[in-house]
Formats: C-alpha cells, sequence, structure tokens
C-alpha cells in the first residue's frame, strides 16, 4: 500500500513520496501532485534514487509541473532522512545539509550560491531587483505609508500579476517577493507569490533571493527573513558560499486513500 508522508518547512507544507514505491503500484507522481496537493500541500516531494551520495529529490506543483529548486523542501527531505548531515541532489545541484539543534542547516558552495542581482523598474515606476537564483525572483521594498496599507493586508495576488506579465523579463513567469525592511536591515518581513503555486507561507529560495538584495544595498552578511510560516536566517561567508537554517519537520505515513477521502486535511 502506497505512503504519502507530511512535511512542513517554514509553514511549506508538502506531500513526500519514494518514486520507487509510487511506480510500483502504478501511480505517476505528477498525477500525484494533481490530486493531492494545491489546498492543503504545496507541492509534492518525490524521493529518487541515491546516487553518487546524495539522495535525489524533486518537487512537483499542484498543476504538475516541475517545480526546480526548493530549500524548503530540501530541509524537510534532509528531516524525512532521520539521518544527522547528508546530501541532497535537486535540480541537478547537490547541496550539503547538517541537523541543528532546532533547525537543518543547508550549505551551499559558491557556485550554488550565485545570486544575480539586478535593479529594474516597473512601467508604474515602482523599483525592485531581478534576482537570478536557481529559480527567478522579483523582489521589492515594501513601503507601508506609501501603500496605505500594513503588509498583510497588501494585495500580493493582483501586483504578483502585474509583475509577471513583464513577459520579456520575466518570460518563464517569475517568484515575486514583497519585503518590509529591506536595505541595511538585518532583519526583514517577506510575503511571497510563486509562480505555479500562489502565495505560500515561505519560500526558502525567495529568502535567499531577498538576502541578495539586501546584501546589494549593503546589509550585513547575516539575514533573518520573517515569514508567515516562520523565520529563515541566510549567512553568507567571505568566501562567498551561503548557509540556510530553518525548521523542518515530517509527520507519520498516510496511505493514498486515506489522503483522497480526507481531501488533504491538515496532519
Amino acid at each position: 500500500m502506497l505512503q504519502l508522508y507530511p512535511g512542513d518547512g517554514c509553514g511549506n507544507r508538502f506531500l513526500i513520496v519514494r518514486e520507487s514505491e509510487a511506480l510500483a503500484v502504478g501511480e505517476a507522481p505528477v498525477s500525484l501532485a494533481q490530486r493531492l496537493c494545491g489546498r492543503t500541500y504545496d507541492g509534492l516531494l518525490v524521493l529518487g534514487p541515491n546516487t553518487s551520495g546524495a539522495l535525489a529529490v524533486q518537487i512537483l506543483n499542484p498543476d504538475g509541473s516541475d517545480g526546480g529548486a526548493c530549500l524548503n523542501g530540501l530541509r524537510v527531505a534532509a528531516c524525512f532522512t532521520a539521518a544527522n548531515r547528508g546530501r541532497l541532489e535537486m535540480s541537478g545541484r547537490v547541496i550539503r545539509w547538517r541537523r541543528l539543534a532546532s533547525a537543518f542547516e543547508l550549505q551551499l558552495a559558491l557556485t550554488d550560491a550565485d545570486l544575480q542581482v539586478e535593479a529594474f523598474t516597473l512601467p508604474d515606476g515602482r523599483d525592485g531587483f531581478d534576482v537570478a537564483f536557481w529559480n527567478p525572483h522579483a523582489v521589492f521594498h515594501f513601503d507601508a505609508e506609501a501603500e496605505a496599507c500594513c503588509l498583510a493586508d497588501f494585495d500580493l495576488e493582483s501586483f504578483a500579476t502585474q509583475v509577471r506579465s513583464n513577459l520579456s523579463r520575466f518570460p518563464a513567469g517569475v517568484n515575486v517577493e514583497v519585503v518590509e525592511g529591506l536595505g541595511r536591515n538585518q532583519e526583514m518581513q517577506m510575503r511571497v507569490f510563486e509562480r505555479g503555486v500562489g502565495e505560500t507561507a515561505a519560500c526558502g529560495s525567495g529568502a535567499l533571493a531577498v538576502a541578495g538584495a539586501a546584501w546589494e544595498a549593503g546589509a550585513g552578511p547575516r539575514i533573518g527573513v520573517g515569514m508567515r510560516g516562520g523565520r529563515l536566517e541566510v549567512e553568507r561567508s567571505q568566501d562567498g558560499s551561503v548557509k540556510l537554517r530553518g525548521a523542518a519537520r515530517t509527520g507519520p505515513g498516510k496511505s493514498l486513500a486515506e489522503l483522497l477521502r480526507s481531501e488533504c486535511k491538515n496532519f
């Protein structure tokens, strides 16, 4: 009987399945993502073979598309292994990780921590940062006084639609982050609208993109990014490598039939 496992990484909720077990009972991972994700779970983490000492991990969006890189998902996969350290492979990159007292730390080598930051301006005059980090990101400073609302009440979906309409800059879509405190502050608050998913409670690669924009503006090497689902800490070393720390947990397995019956209720 096929078992899937719920996981949570700072508010990003996933289902975890071993690819070999799904295929053995005739279940395609893409179909599982489409049937089980979207309301309660942000995506399906598919665990593949362990090649060259690195466990392969893929994330599928609720529409079945490949989610690319997902740092919150990687921490959840690390938690699922029950080991204290190891290596994970996602989107062609191998990431080292280790278990801390109350968090999991991903260690991105210089070649994997290449944050390409470019300032740009929307047609309405709003300035932002185009950050190429694995997935495309558009990072914007949030000014509560100028918007006449707090960050929690900002119409992020409409704004993200406006940003994504800039097809010449973002032909493959873009994750949109709005950030309170972006600049030289070491602690920031962020909301994120992810391509193929919608607004999520957290985004690990988005936190890295925000840190990249903050470093471009002169912030120090250690950045705290608060999100609706929790807080991530990003730290850049002198050699350019980056560490990302945050909580992750997994729950007991559930059968496919049970998940379908419960309509993906919270675990």
